[in-house]
């Protein structure tokens, strides 16, 4: 059975189409995936994102990956989700496998909001929120500035 492997992941349809045809047109057996169906099928997620997957053989994945790289100065990657830790665009939202049949337990638990929903890169393994916290500016005893004490 033939290995497919993801290069780049994207929240719209446009840009990964246009990737996977400078793929097809560099020689490379290019494909879209979009997972928005399975995100809401078996994760319960219906605000889909990084669904827009572009894959390639994995005999293939390397020199794409050098590829792309050299594209990225161009502007090919520029609606690509990345990754904040390493920049990778191999990106999985939410963070559970869709390896395995167990993961749906995660995700009913995502979907009761008992564990929150995360970005999870391919390639560093790091996971990072989908909606960023505001920080409140503390002092050095770990108050909200400008809190009155009753």
């Amino acid at each position: 059975m033939e290995q497919i492997i993801t290069v780049a992941t994207f929240n719209e349809l446009k840009p990964a189409e246009a990737l996977k045809d400078r793929l097809d047109e560099a020689g490379f057996h290019a494909e879209v995936m979009d997972e928005s169906g399975a995100q809401s099928l078996f994760l319960m997620n219906r605000d889909h994102r990084a669904h827009m997957r572009v894959r390639v053989r994995k005999e293939e994945y390397e020199r794409a990956k050098g590829l792309i790289r050299d594209w990225e100065k161009e502007g090919a990657m520029a609606g690509a989700v990345r990754c904040p830790q390493c920049g990778s665009s191999r990106v999985e939202y939410p963070q559970f496998s869709r390896r395995t049949a167990g993961s749906i337990f995660f995700a009913l638990l995502s979907a009761a909001h008992l564990i929150p929903r995360e970005y999870y890169c391919e390639d560093c393994q790091f996971t990072w929120p989908d909606k960023v916290e505001p920080q409140v500016d503390r002092d050095a005893l770990n108050w909200p500035r400008g809190s009155k004490v009753p």
